[in-house]
């Protein structure tokens, strides 16, 4: 190479090596971007494969099964109840046994849960029961609280059992028309079965948004239940077909929407003491309402 030509060769070499360098940051920096912009309901995990349910047919007893829970020293039997029925269902998930006893007359009974001493039942008008765990085989001290929540039509019921609080979620209710939120209720429970007012709480359909555009100006929930190991709230919707994970304070941290083929109508939502999860669907179009089972992994 000539003196001459040296110059030349040293700008024609900076200028390549500037482009490729270039190109490197341009590549990475998309890369970033794509992660950013990726949709959060991808993004973001849980510790059950969803679309590989363990599933279960149900009895014909409970073809219209509206809701579902656990007592916590029994994994075996699920308890449940169904829409137009005042019975409280036992359902051994181990030899399939299936009994009922009656607690009210028929009705339209959306959800359950359990506290430390009781079971509260929500029918779809806001009106809740509650009765003595201990009468499970035979009921007899039933309490009606009637009017105790805002009128509206409801489907969510679910407990926190360290703190003894009862959570009722609208499925549509007049305080939420024209606004972006799907509200809750809060009452305390005592020893006794009785209720008391203790505040409310709101779903933010903005936050929704965030993670899903399909969602629009509502959120229509089936059913909630809290998952104590990690202190966020499960929150079932059939209309939505949708699965939403909030924190303690209701704030959405991600959301997972159902195969339609396999839940047809998921209304009742639950885990068992070894934090598997559980989704029971109405039979709707099929023969049989199917229970699925999410083993915990880790």
């Amino acid at each position: 190479m000539t003196p001459m030509n040296r110059p030349v060769f040293i700008l024609s070499l900076a200028l390549s090596l500037s482009s490729y360098a270039f190109q490197a940051c341009s590549q990475k920096a998309n890369t970033t971007k794509t992660k950013e912009t990726a949709t959060p309901a991808t993004d973001k995990t849980i510790p059950y494969q969803l679309d590989k349910g363990q599933p279960t047919e149900l009895p014909d007893e409970l073809q219209e099964i509206s809701g579902i829970t656990f007592l916590p020293d029994n994994k075996e039997w699920i308890y449940a109840i169904q829409d137009e029925k005042g019975l409280l269902y036992s359902y051994n998930l181990i030899n399939k046994q299936l009994s009922s006893v009656p607690f009210e007359k028929d009705g339209d009974y959306e959800d359950l849960a359990v506290s430390k001493s009781h079971f509260i039942i929500l029918k779809s008008n806001g009106t809740l029961y509650t009765f003595p765990i201990s009468e499970k085989n035979n009921i007899q001290q039933v309490k009606t609280f009637k009017d105790i929540l805002p009128k509206g039509e409801y489907e969510g019921l679910a407990t926190d059992t360290v703190r003894q609080l009862v959570f009722a979620l609208c499925k549509s209710c007049s305080a939420d028309k024209k606004k972006a939120q799907t509200s809750g209720y809060i009452f305390k429970i005592n020893e006794t079965g009785d209720l008391e007012a203790n505040g409310g709480f709101t779903l933010n359909i903005n936050q929704l948004k965030q993670f899903d555009s399909s969602f629009s100006k509502t959120f229509k929930p089936s059913a909630l239940t809290k998952r104590v190991s990690t202190n966020e709230w499960y929150i079932l919707s059939s209309v939505d077909k949708a699965l939403v994970i909030t924190d303690d304070k209701w704030n959405i941290k991600s959301v997972f929407l159902l195969s339609r083929k396999q839940h047809t109508q998921p209304e009742g939502i639950a885990f068992d003491t070894d934090d598997n999860l559980y989704i029971s669907n109405e039979a709707g179009n099929k023969d049989k309402a199917i229970l699925y089972k999410f083993k915990l992994f880790k």
